[in-house]
Formats: C-alpha cells, structure tokens, sequence
C-alpha cells in the first residue's frame, strides 16, 4: 500500500488563524444551512484522508484492490450552524483510487494538477504539499428521496496571479493521515461516502493494483448531511 503520509504517520501543519476544529457530529440535533450554489466556489485543502485498501468490481468483473484517499475543503466564506455553533463548511470529495504514480487518465492526476499545474504523469503527488492551498470546487446538485445534496464534481485551479487575494481558511489545523490514525482531524470528520468507504476498507494484508485500472462508477453522495 503506497505510504500517503511520507515522513510520519501522521502529518498537521498548524496556522494562526484563530479557529480550531472540533470533530464533525455525526448526529446533531439542529442543523441550520443551505445548499451551495452549482458551480465554482473558492475552497481551501484542509485534509487528506486515507480510506484504505477497497475492493473493487467493474462490470461485473472483480479487480484487484486498490487504496483509496479523500480530500476535505474548507468552502471559504461559507458556514453551517450545528446545534447553534456555527462553523465553518466543510465538504468531502468523491473517494478516488491512487496507485503511488499518477497516471494522465486518473482522477488523483486531474485533481493534482488544479494545485500543481506543471505536475506531471508517473510521478508521486505530494498531498502533504499542498495542504491549505486554493483551487476551486465545482459543485453539482444530486437530487435523492426528496432531498438536494451538494456533490463535488471537480477541481479547476485558480490563476496564481489570483492566488494570493484568495480568503484564508479559518480551520487552523490542516492534517494528513493514514487509514488507522483515528485521533487525526482529517479521520474525525469523515462524514457521507467519504466515511462510508473508510468503515468498509480491507483490514489485514492486501496486495494492491499495480497499474491503474478503469475507472469504475462511484456511489452517489446520499449522506444525511448534505453539506
């Protein structure tokens, strides 16, 4: 499994911005928001998530495992209320396969790139590098049971020319963590699918895919939290 975290198991680069996260509740008894506009929004990196080794089938056909990250955005200027905190909005992206090398058809690839444009193909992301940077999100609505969720549907980089009038995140903790770290940020606030793959990785020893395999239909986003 390739090592997210390069120089130790966990990894938290602290600001002096003056708020500290506290995990995300997973049941809250009031919830006051509403849904983001479909579109572009500015957005901060605050965590990476490992999600672990998953198992994987496309049409039909079993693939080997292959681990799986997360990454977590800080929506600037935008804040949710929970039990009459009001925080600041976070959102999980879709979980995506990695492979160690980034191949030019991956999503870990097009997603790196919104933070590193000269990045280039059959190299090593370094997440941990761009921890609280800037890209925009885009978001998508996914209608389900009566109910709007906002989805992340992509990442587009922000000109550097811009890049330093970007708001700053109001999280002070940005993190970086491995599948087991449970006492990091970037683990405690899983929330939606991001969560659910994490609570069905593969336990035990696992030989992982070599080479990046098709890209395979993810879930919808359907948690109860549609933030």
């Amino acid at each position: 499994m390739y090592n997210l975290v390069t120089t130790t198991q966990k990894y938290i680069k602290e600001i002096d911005m003056g708020f500290e996260r506290k995990s995300q509740p997973r049941a809250a008894s009031t919830m006051e928001y509403e849904n983001l506009t479909e579109g572009e929004h500015e957005a901060r990196l605050i965590y990476v998530a490992d999600l672990g080794m998953q198992n994987r089938e496309y049409k039909g056909e079993v693939k080997p495992p292959a681990q799986q990250i997360s990454l977590c955005f800080e929506v600037l200027g935008s804040t949710i209320k929970i039990d009459d905190v009001e925080q600041p909005r976070i959102i999980w992206s879709k979980p995506f396969n990695i492979f160690g090398t980034m191949s030019g058809l991956s999503t870990e690839y097009d997603y790196f790139k919104a933070f590193v444009p000269t990045a280039k193909e059959d190299t090593t992301a370094d997440w941990e590098s761009v921890l609280g940077e800037p890209v925009n999100i885009i978001i998508k609505h996914v209608h389900k049971d009566g109910a709007v969720y906002d989805n992340v549907s992509g990442i587009t980089a922000i000109p550097s020319k811009y890049r330093s009038k970007v708001d700053k995140a109001v999280t002070t903790e940005f993190a970086i963590a491995g599948s087991e770290d449970v006492d990091s940020p970037a683990i405690k606030t899983l929330f939606g699918l991001a969560k659910h793959v994490h609570d069905k990785r593969i336990t035990g020893n696992v030989a992982p895919a070599k080479e990046p395999q098709p890209v395979i239909e993810e879930e919808v986003f359907d948690d109860a939290v549609p933030f």
